[in-house]
């Protein structure tokens, strides 16, 4: 009878299992459940942008900027969740910001100081605690703004204006550099020497060959966007990132030559204050013990490469947008005119057709 007792023939086990499983299985799918929901809950944010989704949201969002690029990423995520959004890039929530009055507010205020990158990227492009553009340690940012911010403000900011004519003029009388076989104008390529040869004037002071440094700072950005943003592993193949460390190095080294020059003036100098500008008072800092040598070239590097990408594609699109609107170009014609007639343009103009707008 005992046999019989223990003989799984005797029992149905399709009938025993349905009836045991419930009960012990339904604890563990409720606390899987709620460990999900708190898992997902703690990663949603009231700001727009993609769901979390247990993860895969994180890996999805930094993935499409490796796939697309920061700048085609970043547009598909403002057309599908507006002008101010958040996404994940290395695991880390990242604000996307396209409305001009947030980044105005951010750009005026000290207190935002966060800069995303991967850290390697940072250093092989030279901007890892050092500069200000991508500069992520606070102190330090905080220490150069101060001379960007002289140099971008006040007379610096009035003196721009005239330089940057003076240049636009001369580059119109050299069309001849930026013109093709067929008889078109590169306007692009125009518009980043104009904004080179006014960065060097009014920061550097020091003749350079605008071409080659045109062509190396193209180079230093597709440098820029490859590596700001892949992971730690990339780095460890080196054929990867060579041509990009390579670009860097290339405009590094151009521009240390540039620097070289100017300390060298500055040493022979008689009178300081006749040659003060951007480039001389960060050299000068450095020669007090405020910064290093390493900070002072980046600076200066970024300083120069700024306006020949953002201001020269900016200023590329919005003369391509005026060109399809031949009732918009004949009003900003009118309004020139009006305001400046046949002068040279001067910094109290602009103010002069705000007011005029306004009215």
């Amino acid at each position: 009878m005992v046999l019989e007792m223990l003989n799984p023939i005797h029992y149905n086990i399709t009938s025993i299992v349905p009836e045991a499983m419930p009960a012990a299985t339904m604890p563990v799918l409720l606390l899987t459940a709620l460990f999900l929901l708190v898992w997902n809950y703690e990663g949603t944010s009231s700001i727009p942008g993609p769901g979390y989704c247990m993860g895969i949201g994180p890996l999805i969002s930094h993935g499409r900027f490796l796939w697309m690029g920061i700048g085609s990423a970043c547009n598909y995520y403002n057309r599908v969740y507006g002008e101010f959004m958040r996404v994940w890039i290395s695991g880390e929530e990242t604000l996307i910001i396209s409305k001009s009055s947030s980044m105005f507010h951010i750009m005026k205020h000290n207190h935002y100081s966060s800069r995303f990158g991967s850290k390697l990227g940072l250093q092989c492009i030279g901007m890892h605690e050092k500069g200000i553009i991508f500069n992520n340690n606070p102190e330090l940012w905080k220490t150069t703004r101060p001379f960007f911010m002289k140099a971008l403000s006040g007379p610096g900011l009035v003196r721009m204006v005239t330089v940057c004519a003076e240049s636009l003029k001369t580059h119109l009388d050299r069309l001849e550099e930026v013109t093709n076989e067929s008889g078109y104008v590169d306007v692009l390529t125009l518009l980043r020497r104009v904004m080179l040869d006014t960065s060097n004037t009014l920061f550097l002071r020091i003749p350079l060959d605008e071409s080659a440094i045109v062509v190396k700072i193209q180079g230093y950005f597709d440098a820029w966007q490859a590596l700001l943003i892949k992971p730690d592993i990339f780095f460890k193949i080196s054929w990867l990132y060579k041509k990009y460390e390579k670009s860097v190095k290339d405009l590094k080294d151009a521009i240390e030559v540039l620097i070289a020059e100017k300390r060298r003036r500055i040493s022979t100098e008689e009178k300081l204050e006749e040659c003060m500008d951007f480039a001389t008072e960060l050299i000068l800092a450095e020669k007090r013990g405020d910064l290093t040598r390493e900070n002072v070239n980046q600076c200066i590097l970024e300083m120069l490469i700024a306006a020949p990408d953002t201001m020269s594609v900016s200023l590329f699109f919005m003369l391509f947008l005026i060109a399809k609107h031949p009732n918009v170009e004949e009003a900003i014609i009118k309004e020139i005119q009006t305001v400046i007639g046949e002068r040279d343009i001067k910094i109290d103009d602009i103010q002069k057709k705000k007011k005029k707008k306004k009215k």
